[in-house]
This record gives structure tokens, sequence and C-alpha cells, in this order.
């Protein structure tokens, strides 16, 4: 979160520019940039206690804490698909945020899972052992 708030890349400093100006205060008053850096935040601004499609519409507006989910709002196919829950006819003719949510879930649970010789626990997660 620091490097977001901070020293941004590839801006090469400064905050990440996908972050709302009146998001941004929230955020640096919350992880100041010499804090300490085991504070938690919400990943759901003002919707903290529910799941529901808040979450997407403050990526829509630049409230993402998470870098990730900021992302979703750059890429043009990640993007329609948030622009499709708030689509007027969405809530008659759509499935909702929440359904698809679960949805996605169950077919994840469902990808075969490596285990044993087959597969490997990295000891970091972004590197192969």
């Amino acid at each position: 979160m620091t490097k977001r708030l901070y020293n941004f890349f590839p801006s090469g400093g400064g905050s990440d520019p996908s972050i709302s100006p009146n998001f941004l205060p929230q955020l640096q008053a919350k992880c100041p940039q010499n804090g300490d850096v085991n504070v938690r935040l919400a990943i759901d601004e003002g919707s903290e206690q529910n799941f529901d499609v808040h979450i997407l519409k403050n990526i829509k507006e630049g409230f993402a804490v998470l870098e990730s989910d900021a992302r979703l709002n750059d890429d043009i196919a990640t993007k329609n698909v948030i622009d499709s829950y708030f689509s007027p006819f969405g809530p008659m003719f759509e499935p909702s945020f929440e359904a698809d949510f679960v949805d996605s879930f169950v077919r994840m649970g469902q990808i075969d899972v490596k285990t044993g010789f087959l597969g490997e626990i990295r000891t970091v997660c972004s590197q192969f052992n």
C-alpha cells in the first residue's frame, strides 16, 4: 500500500493516479508514509460489513483500496463486466453480481488441485521454487 500511495511505479513517485483525489487523503491518513505496515484496511470502503456490488462501484469511482481491484477498471474487457452490473436493465435481465460471484467461486472450487509430487507449495507466491 505504501508504494501505491507514495512511490507509485511507473510514474516514479507520487500516488497511483487511479485513486480518486477525494479518497487519497483518507488512505494516506490511515497509512502514513513511515507508519505501521500492519494496519488493516477494509477493501470495500462504505460497505465493509456486506458482500455486494458496492465494491464494483468503488472500483469504477476510484475508491478501490487494492491496486489489483483498481486495475480491473483499466482493462476494457473487465471494465465492461463491471459496467454491466450497473446497466438499467441488469437487475431485471442479468444475473446479479452476488449470484455471478457465487457461481464463479463454485467453479473455481472444481479446478483440479495438484497435490503430492504433482504440485508444489511456493515459499514465495510470485516465484516458482
